[in-house]
Formats: structure tokens, C-alpha cells, sequence
């Protein structure tokens, strides 16, 4: 099964959307303890907002909550 970001990017590909899916992403707190937090914005608005240690585990968990604020998933 594919994972959520790519299950969405496939998603709005296949409307041909892809352009209206942006990520935007920062870190914060001391070198060795990183926080990522990525929200995955559709057309702007925030449909999911995901914090990790790792930038790619916060991508997939706001994904995966784009993904049912869409009701894609």
C-alpha cells in the first residue's frame, strides 16, 4: 500500500491538481532534538499539520490528515 504522500500526490495528479498541494515545513528546538512540524496545504489552506523527529514522519502523518480532511481516505 502506498504511503499518504504519495497517495495524495497521486490523488490530485490524477485531477490533474498536482500544482495546488504545497508543503511548508520548519524545525525548531536545540540541534540534537529536532522537532519537524510540515503542514500540507491544498490550495492554500492548512488540511494538515504533522510534528516528528523526522521531517519525512511529520510529511506522512499531515498527509495521512489531508487525506481525511479531503475524505480521500
Amino acid at each position: 500500500m502506498a504511503n499518504s504522500v504519495t497517495q495524495l500526490n497521486n490523488y490530485f495528479q490524477g485531477k490533474q491538481a498536482s500544482h495546488i498541494v504545497s508543503w511548508a515545513e520548519y524545525s525548531t528546538g536545540p540541534s540534537h532534538a529536532i522537532k519537524w512540524t510540515v503542514q500540507c496545504k491544498v490550495s492554500g489552506e492548512v488540511k494538515g499539520t504533522g510534528v516528528a523527529d523526522s521531517k519525512a514522519a511529520a510529511k506522512e502523518d499531515a498527509a495521512k490528515q489531508a487525506l481525511k480532511a479531503l475524505g480521500i481516505a
